[in-house]
């Protein structure tokens, strides 16, 4: 079973922590392009959110698995 990019990083933005796209994609060894393109569905689905320093944090609630479709 593969996991979706965003699952991926799903698990490695914990609930509280702060990561930039750059970070997540060295903890995940994958191309920034690709992270960055997760980031950015999460964001559209609710789940995640940047702040003004460019770090990307889970949003409060909406941690959900990311293969469910909406």
């Amino acid at each position: 079973m593969t996991s979706t990019p965003e699952a991926d990083v799903l698990a490695v933005l914990t609930p509280g922590g702060k990561l930039t796209a750059d970070t997540i994609a060295r903890n995940l060894n994958v191309p920034p392009w690709r992270v960055v393109r997760a980031l950015h569905s999460l964001r559209r689905n609710g789940d995640a959110f940047r702040n003004r320093r460019g770090e990307w944090q889970i949003t409060v609630g909406q941690r959900r698995p990311a293969s469910q479709a909406t």
